[in-house]
């Protein structure tokens, strides 16, 4: 499955080998800004052509310049042609819910944006995902798949998942798998931050890498 991520999310674990460099803490603070939609210290966001510094009286500009990307990846990739947004559900994301955090976060990404029609809220978890659910996504896809349901109509609808943060990539793969026994055909994904282990992927940038049924990048 074709991903598509702007930043290179360099993790904790990886900092407490190696110091993050100022472009990576940018990365870091940014992606924690989308995932979360709150502020916890002043970050840039690289363009090619400047440096946007974010502080706590502009931080909806993180969620906002990730759906930018968003749109941009989807119209620059002609295989994606009007396709449904389906956020990967987070860990509060239950049929009995309004609102739950991947859906309020891909919500305010695209709200000025065209494809804020497209958004649905398609996914949903039958019971309670394991704690730490990208380290049980590593074990055992199937089971995650399991205990997901699909709560929309998706036989036949062309699908792109958008998620916060990938580190494994098996739980994207676990919410193709749910959607695909649905009839649906999954184009492949959007992701804000891959986690890296080294300085190998780009701080910003449009970058992207192959998953494959095992839940590995290549």
């Amino acid at each position: 499955m074709k991903m598509f991520f702007m930043c290179g999310f360099y993790s904790d674990a990886a900092h407490a080998k190696v110091a993050r460099t100022e472009d990576y803490w940018d990365a870091y603070r940014f992606c924690l800004a989308v995932r979360t939609g709150r502020f916890e210290a002043p970050f840039h966001i690289h363009t090619q052509k400047e440096r946007i510094l974010v502080a706590e009286s502009n931080i909806g500009l993180a969620r906002r310049a990730y759906g930018q990307f968003i749109v941009k990846r989807i119209a620059e990739e002609g295989s994606w042609a009007n396709p449904l947004l389906v956020p990967v559900p987070s860990e509060d994301a239950f049929v009995s819910v309004s609102v739950f955090r991947s859906w309020l976060m891909l919500s305010e990404a695209l709200a000025t944006t065209e494809l804020k029609w497209a958004l649905v809220d398609a996914l949903f978890w039958d019971v309670p995902p394991p704690p730490g659910v990208e380290e049980a996504a590593r074990r055992d896809r199937d089971a995650l798949a399991a205990v997901m349901t699909c709560d929309f109509p998706v036989r036949g609808q062309a699908i792109v998942l958008i998620d916060d943060i990938v580190s494994s990539g098996t739980l994207l793969l676990a919410a193709r798998q749910r959607l695909q026994a649905e009839g649906a055909v999954v184009l492949g994904a959007v992701s804000c931050g891959h986690v890296v282990h080294d300085f190998e992927t780009k701080a910003f940038g449009r970058q992207e890498f192959w998953l494959d049924e095992e839940g590995s990048s290549g």
